[in-house]
């Protein structure tokens, strides 16, 4: 008998193996098909918000957060337009560049250089960081970039090109990748730039003994959890960078809210104050995860470590079908159309990637997305699509702030994360 328990083993590490080749070879394809249409299709890009953005979009969406019912016939012309027609936009709009797109896909030509050492990679790598900084937002205390439109939301209006948490960590993420693949120090001192934007000019928000919310803005005053993830993960790493423990004080602040911040089920709300922001959904509780595991890749703290085992089993217990695909909520809202959104798909294969050493079932997770992402959900051009209402149409039109960039990402982190696993 005690030559069946190897011999068991063996066919199930082949199995693992045979499995993880052919994902391989998938993601891989999958990669070579969205690089043939960024190629022909370039930077620039319309997005899901930019409608939202014009003196129309402002007014009906103000007045849908004031009315309520009273406002859905002013906001229903824009709903139908993206559900629909989403092309139409370029009527009203132009295409823009995204920093939440170009810091990820500069990441993600630095993961391809990486894995192939080719230096066309890291060439794309250097001139998306070249453009970056044109468009970087004047007036703060280091480089910073925010959204090339008006954003209403329910707490008022923030105008085009304010700085946010949620866009300046991939630009931060970007150029710390560029230094470290180049050694040039200009990459080094435009991270510590954005790294003293990141400290200086956020707010901070007490939220009990020695915890502090970030704003995800210069404007607010908000307790975001995902903000202050981002915050935190950027101070705790230019503090190991650049040797700045008043940096690091401020993290472990925002890091103490984190924590404290989830709940018994391993669960965090969107925001722990504000109307209409105590929701749960996939792809913030991703970003949440994915900012505590990079921010313990320094801190070792077996406090975090727990706090993301548990966050975790939340996650995939409550936040994916019995098919293993995303669901967008926890507690899906009666007005919910959307069945298969992809930036949850992009955030799960990325976090499935980051924790392949610490969570198998995450890596195993981020396998099977990838797979059915590129072999269902990717187009013949080679983008993907946005997203799949629950009567089975398919919103086609590519926006690559969301999702397009952020798949792209996180197939060159799977990739990156397979060859790893390869090694021996």
């Amino acid at each position: 008998m005690q030559s069946v328990v190897p011999a068991a083993s063996r066919v199930r590490d082949e199995r693992t193996q045979v499995q993880g080749e052919a994902t391989k070879r998938v993601v891989s394809e999958g990669i070579q098909r969205f690089e043939t249409w960024l190629e022909k299709n370039g930077f620039e890009s319309f997005d899901p918000y930019d409608v939202w953005g014009t003196n129309y979009g402002v007014f009906s969406r103000r007045l849908y957060y004031k009315k309520a019912i009273l406002g859905l016939p002013f906001i229903a012309p824009i709903l139908l337009l993206e559900a629909v027609y989403p092309s139409m936009r370029s009527w009203f709009v132009r295409k823009e560049r995204f920093a939440t797109a170009d810091g990820q896909l500069t990441t993600a030509f630095l993961n391809l250089y990486r894995v192939t050492g080719d230096r066309k990679y890291l060439d794309t790598a250097i001139r998306l960081g070249d453009d970056m900084l044109a468009y970087s937002v004047p007036g703060y205390t280091g480089r910073c970039w925010g959204y090339p439109f008006d954003w209403q939301n329910n707490r008022g209006l923030w105008k085009k090109n304010t700085p946010y948490i949620t866009c300046t960590p991939y630009c931060f993420a970007g150029y710390v990748g560029l230094y470290d693949a180049t050694g040039d120090q200009r990459y080094l001192d435009i991270s510590r730039s954005i790294a003293t934007f990141v400290y200086t000019d956020l707010k901070d928000t007490s939220a009990g003994d020695d915890a502090t919310a970030a704003s995800y803005s210069p404007m607010d005053a908000t307790k975001v959890v995902n903000a202050s993830a981002y915050r935190a993960w950027v101070l705790f790493e230019a503090d190991a960078r650049f040797k700045l423990p008043e940096y690091k004080a401020k993290a472990q602040r925002n890091l103490n809210f984190i924590l404290q911040s989830q709940r018994a089920d391993g669960a965090w709300l969107y925001a722990t104050e504000g109307s209409g922001e105590g929701f749960i959904d996939n792809f913030h509780t991703a970003f949440v995860l994915k900012n505590l595991y990079k921010i313990n890749q320094r801190l070792k703290n077996p406090a975090v470590d727990a706090a993301i085992k548990k966050g975790w089993e939340f996650y995939r217990r409550e936040l994916f079908d019995a098919n293993g695909l995303p669901k967008s909520f926890a507690i899906e809202p009666r007005t919910q159309i959307v069945k298969l959104e992809m930036y949850n798909f992009a955030e799960a294969i990325t976090l499935g990637a980051l924790l392949k050493d610490f969570i198998p079932d995450a890596f195993a997770l981020a396998q099977h997305l990838a797979g059915e992402l590129c072999n269902r959900y990717q187009l013949p051009d080679g983008h993907f699509v946005t997203r799949v209402f629950k009567k089975g149409f398919r919103h086609t039109f590519p926006f690559l702030r969301w999702p397009q960039a952020q798949l792209f990402y996180s197939l060159t982190n799977l990739q990156l994360a397979l060859q790893q696993d390869s090694r021996p």
